[in-house]
């Protein structure tokens, strides 16, 4: 028996996902508990998986549309505005984040997996994501989008410590 349950993020997943987000820093960006739920409240897609009803992990994307678009000018999000001067019609995948008492059990492959599957039902061309370059190189999630398929369509420098490489896969 399967003991890992996927659903959509809700009010009950909040704070645990939150607390998941927080211990992913610096992979993941740092946000306080509320913008974290304004985050998942606009998001176009979200998955929690949970194992004994507790979440585990979750990934959060955002596609290229109304009222996405204004929401994430809103927020000032860097990449997204970045992947939008250079796609259209693309998922991009804000953030994912596992517990670390459960990496090495597929999950994030299973979420992403997740993520091409409703990219495919909602006709949606690209996924797109970004790895941090600096101030770190993210190795392991270089590995994991290049076993994805997807390829580098840019980097962008935003200051002297924070660079990204914009990453997508066609669909």
């Amino acid at each position: 028996m399967n003991e890992f349950r996927y659903s959509p993020i809700t009010i009950k997943f909040f704070e645990e996902c939150h607390k998941i987000n927080e211990d992913n820093v610096p992979n993941v960006g740092s946000s306080k508990l509320e913008d974290f739920i304004e985050l998942v409240n606009n998001s176009d897609f979200n998955l929690c998986v949970t194992k004994n009803d507790s979440p585990i992990g979750y990934v959060i994307c955002f596609q290229d549309k109304e009222p996405t678009n204004s929401y994430m000018e809103k927020i000032n999000h860097k990449n997204f505005r970045e992947i939008n001067k250079r796609l259209n019609n693309y998922l991009y995948i804000d953030r994912i984040a596992i517990n670390s008492d459960y990496r090495k059990n597929k999950l994030a492959t299973e979420l992403y997996s997740k993520v091409v599957d409703f990219a495919k039902n909602s006709s949606i061309d690209n996924l797109t994501a970004e790895i941090n370059l600096l101030p770190s190189v993210n190795t392991a999630s270089f590995k994991f989008h290049q076993s994805f398929g997807f390829v580098e369509i840019d980097k962008v420098k935003y200051n002297y410590d924070y660079e990204v490489s914009l990453q997508k896969k066609t669909i």
